[in-house]
């Protein structure tokens, strides 16, 4: 298992540590670093813009630690010192940026969810989900058929997922209504929680498997009933209990409400240094005997403590 990831350098993150869980949740308000953190996280294409104060002297580093005797593995880059800020040739100063690891990332978008795709193969989801469609037609037969089993449990008002041609060698999701066998619905005509209830349990069929998955704002559009569901799918996910292989999720969000259904020591709380506006990462101190009077006072609600304000990363407060 990855156990810690340590940022120097990268945007707002000028020296950050976090320690990860199988399930790690990045909870703060707008802009105190979840989404730099998940962008952190991948191989990617870096611009003097992602630099801590766009300082062409600092070198940038992604340190990675391991649970077991694996030894440490760090990515570093820095420009060459003949470069000025307004070159050219900043873009390619770390052209070649790369993770030891396999990360898929999503923020998925709702109008791409319900797209029609041109027949292809999709092993894995696409970060924004406009490959939807062709994902789930890849899957085998039994697949489709437990995906579907499970969408229509959470979500009662159908009773079958399929999908069918519409033109140009294209196709589209459809969802039969469970009152009307004769009726389907198309992708327009469900709600934006049906969407993404399907999206995210196709995951667990993906081949192959990522190590870390990240996803942003897993709570939009979902009923908390659905909610709580989701978290239990993806814990699941987390020990291999479904899917090909264990597998470590990333999750980040500003819902209270969702911090209702994970464990306090999964969760990492993030704000911004009043002096410099570097993020700092918080975690509960589950093992202290004033967390756990605390805990108790505020009937073991997560979100109510955060929305108090007492771990920080709280507008105003």
């Amino acid at each position: 298992m990855i156990e810690s990831v340590h940022f120097q350098n990268f945007r707002c993150l000028r020296d950050v540590k976090l320690n990860l869980a199988p399930l790690t949740v990045l909870v703060g308000p707008n802009s105190s670093g979840k989404t730099t953190v998940l962008e952190g996280l991948q191989p990617r294409q870096f611009d003097i813009a992602d630099v801590w104060r766009q300082d062409t002297s600092l070198k940038v580093s992604v340190k990675w630690g391991y649970s077991n005797e694996k030894p440490e593995i760090t990515t570093t880059a820095k420009p060459p010192g003949e470069t000025s800020l307004y070159n050219s040739r900043l873009s390619l100063w770390i052209s070649n940026w790369s993770h030891p690891h396999q990360v898929q990332s999503l923020a998925l978008d709702l109008k791409a969810l319900r797209g029609e795709n041109v027949l292809a193969a999709a092993q894995q989801l696409s970060r924004a989900g406009e490959n939807l469609t062709n994902v789930f037609a890849t899957l085998t037969r039994q697949q489709q058929a437990a995906v579907a089993k499970e969408l229509c449990r959470l979500v009662p008002m159908f009773s079958d997922v399929d999908l069918e041609p519409t033109a140009n060698g294209r196709q589209r999701l459809r969802f039969q209504d469970r009152w009307d066998p004769d009726l389907w619905l198309a992708p327009s005509q469900v709600s934006d929680g049906t969407m993404l209830v399907l999206a995210f349990l196709v995951l667990q069929h993906q081949n192959p498997p990522a190590d870390i998955l990240t996803i942003e704002e897993p709570e939009r559009a979902l009923h908390p009933y659905l909610l709580e569901e989701l978290i239990q799918l993806l814990r699941k996910m987390t020990t291999g209990e479904i899917g090909r292989k264990p597998i470590q999720v990333i999750l980040a969000t500003h819902s209270a409400e969702l911090l209702e259904y994970v464990r306090p020591e999964e969760v990492r709380f993030l704000t911004r240094s009043p002096e410099d506006g570097s993020v700092q990462v918080n975690e509960a101190p589950t093992n202290s005997t004033n967390w756990q009077q605390v805990y108790k006072e505020y009937r073991e609600s997560l979100g109510s403590i955060w929305l108090s304000g007492s771990m920080g990363g709280v507008p105003g407060r």
